[in-house]
């Protein structure tokens, strides 16, 4: 609704705008200044990248142009080794004169035994065994004709670094005699861009797939430390699906440096070539320029705010007054809103105990301004969430234990009151295991009564300092809040207990005959909707009566609950137990056919034969008949009760102490002592 209060134009600057517009001010320059310095280093980074990019793609050529060459020539010598040995030098030769000393460092043969059979370096060289090289075994062990690249390794012969590429020698069935070996010298490929410019830190690299590099250096200088070392394999370029070129950005692992990395992978052969640039290097100039720059936008900026920060000044001396009465009418309607949802909590329509509690620590943590509300559960030393508010990143739910020493409520219980602390990191509770553990910094809780008894606790915490001074209003709502609480939990436990007893025999604990008839009724309705079988089971003591006459009520009581806590303990928890009458009890099997529930009975048998039942008094030994049947046709439960009742008619008949079915349980399946009832 329109409000002329608001329509009209404010008659006085608000102190704050001052500051906030000479903010704005400042925020406009440097944000103008570092959008503009961002686009400039965006630029500079983009002009590296893509001279790094450039250069990595002439390396690729070279360094594929060399790899070419040396198999063409590989492919060559291997032809001129079958030959005349003159011939083989006379290839060696015209070789050599072609790559030159800079890159060639050895042509070598390898027989097929592992020892050097020709080197040119020394012809007539006494024979060294090479063996263990990788390149060797490599081809030994393979049966196909590939280029192998080695890393780098000392040559035995030449006493230098170098890059092996081999190629085997195969007679004409394809059989292994040697390996034919090119050993080129790392120092060609650093040299390549001896006349660029990569800067103090940069570099360029050989490097192979298996994370080795084959040779590293800048301005015609070879790193000969880095020959051999390892990449880390969580560089780009060393993953399966990597991308046959790109550039990122890692600390180097020879030195440190961090740098921009812009790699090609090379097409055909196991190698990587990589061009870097130091990233402090490429920046360093955008940085003493923009540093400049920025010196002279702070010192305006200070300037600007300062003189803006006077005049606010002045203003908010005259505003101040207002403000207090507004704040007083803000108050007013806090606790107008803090009896409005009382009111909603107190008029919640019944339901369940767990959906009621919740919604009034929604409402709490709304009203409060906080994120967590808990009702908890205090047993000894104990700690047990009953019904929680949570964030939905927050791992707690009902059911969550933890010592009380290391809860705040072991602060609430302790002072056996209202709690409420606004900023716990500057609190004498700074130290709390709590705190430690969650980091809560404002926390309000009080003890929750039931019956006039302590149940527990209700708190209200959060990982912010409250925002606003917690007051008188504040704590009486808690305080209506914790009683409302332990008035409807009081309400619960009042409905299951006396749940308990129109359901519960209260001498055995079992199921009494009415619920029992109520859920039988159910689970017939549902074995014959999903075809499942069930079988009923009736048992009673055998002379009873006698236990009562000899040892009094009082044992003959003892026994029935020892039946009944066997009969638990033996049967399944989804079976339904009960005491019908006097000494006569049922169970109910679900997913159970005649056979099986003749097995039950037969356990249950002897169980009770073989344990006495010790009162306080004597030990006294009793034992049991049972009467067994399956739903069959369109039973009802008093078709099914009045034919397992006929069984155990004819279990006492035979003698007692015995497990009966009716036709329905095959004969044949019956266990040991126990009897299927037939008709006549």
């Amino acid at each position: 609704m329109f409000d002329p209060a608001h329509s009209r134009l404010p008659r006085a600057l608000h102190p704050l705008a001052i500051p906030v517009l000479a903010t704005v001010l400042v925020a406009a320059l440097w944000f103008a200044l570092l959008l503009e310095q961002g686009r400039n280093r965006a630029a500079v980074e983009r002009d590296a990248h893509n001279e790094a990019a450039n250069l990595a793609r002439a390396f690729e050529e070279h360094v594929v142009r060399i790899f070419h060459d040396v198999n063409a020539a590989l492919l060559l010598l291997r032809q001129a080794w079958g030959e005349e040995r003159s011939s083989f030098e006379q290839m060696v030769r015209i070789i050599q004169k072609a790559d030159g000393e800079a890159l060639l460092v050895q042509i070598a043969v390898i027989g097929a035994d592992g020892l050097l059979a020709y080197s040119n370096l020394d012809p007539d060289a006494e024979p060294v065994d090479l063996s263990d090289r990788e390149h060797f075994q490599v081809h030994r062990e393979s049966k196909e004709d590939n280029l192998f690249i080695s890393k780098p390794i000392l040559g035995r012969v030449s006493g230098r670094y170098s890059i092996q590429v081999t190629r085997p020698l195969l007679n004409e069935l394809g059989g292994f005699i040697g390996v034919l070996v090119i050993s080129l010298s790392p120092d060609y490929f650093s040299r390549f861009f001896g006349s660029v410019d990569l800067g103090r830190s940069g570099s360029i690299s050989l490097v192979g797939t298996d994370g080795v590099f084959r040779a590293r250096g800048s301005d015609s200088r070879l790193d000969t430390d880095s020959i051999g070392t390892r990449v880390p394999p969580d560089r780009p370029f060393l993953q399966p699906d990597a991308p046959t070129s790109g550039m990122y950005e890692a600390d180097s692992t020879i030195d440190g440096i961090r740098r921009f990395v812009s790699y090609r992978l090379l097409p055909g052969y196991s190698m990587v070539v990589a061009v870097t640039k130091a990233v402090e290097e490429v920046f360093a100039e955008h940085e003493r320029r923009w540093l400049r720059y920025r010196l002279g936008a702070g010192l305006v900026s200070l300037l600007l705010l300062a003189g803006a920060g006077w005049l606010a000044r002045s203003l908010q001396l005259q505003r101040r007054f207002k403000h207090q009465l507004l704040e007083q009418q803000r108050r007013l309607l806090y606790v107008n809103d803090s009896l409005r949802i009382l009111n909603d909590i107190a008029t919640q329509p019944d339901g369940e105990l767990a959906a009621r509690l919740h919604l009034a620590l929604a409402l709490g943590c709304r009203h409060l301004g906080v994120e967590f509300g808990i009702v908890s559960r205090v047993s000894g030393d104990r700690y047990r969430v009953e019904c929680c508010f949570v964030p939905p990143t927050v791992a707690l739910k009902a059911g969550d234990e933890f010592a009380l020493a290391r809860t705040y409520c072991s602060i609430t219980l302790g002072a056996r009151d209202l709690v409420t602390i606004e900023h716990m990191s500057h609190s004498e509770y700074a130290g709390h295991p709590c705190f430690e553990a969650f980091r809560l910094e404002a926390y309000f809780g009080i003890p929750i009564k039931v019956n006039g008894a302590v149940y527990g606790t209700l708190n209200f915490s959060s990982t912010q300092p409250h925002s606003r001074v917690f007051d008188s209003s504040d704590r009486e709502f808690l305080r209506l809040l914790a009683r409302w609480v332990g008035t409807v939990i009081a309400e619960e436990r009042t409905h299951n207990e006396l749940k308990t007893l129109a359901t519960t025999d209260a001498l055995t604990g079992a199921m009494n005959r009415g619920s029992f008839v109520t859920e039988a009724e159910q689970e017939i309705g549902r074995a014959r909707r999903y075809q499942q079988p069930l079988s009923l089971l009736l048992l009673d003591l055998d002379y009873f009566k006698r236990v009562n006459d000899s040892y009094g009520h009082s044992a003959g009581d003892e026994v029935l609950k020892a039946v009944a806590e066997f009969s638990r303990e033996t049967l399944r928890t989804n079976d339904r137990f009960a005491r019908i009458g006097g000494e006569e009890f049922a169970a109910l099997l679900p997913y159970t056919a005649a056979a099986e529930a003749m097995e039950v009975g037969e356990r249950l048998r002897t169980r009770i034969a073989a344990a006495p039942v010790q009162t306080a008094e004597q030990r006294i030994s009793v034992t049991i008949s049972v009467g067994i049947t399956e739903l069959v046709d369109d039973d009802d439960f008093n078709t099914l009760y009045n034919r397992a009742d006929a069984a155990l008619y004819r279990a006492k008949h035979q003698g007692r102490n015995r497990v009966v079915g009716d036709p329905a349980a095959p004969s044949d399946l019956a266990p040991p002592g126990s009897e299927v009832l037939t008709t006549h």
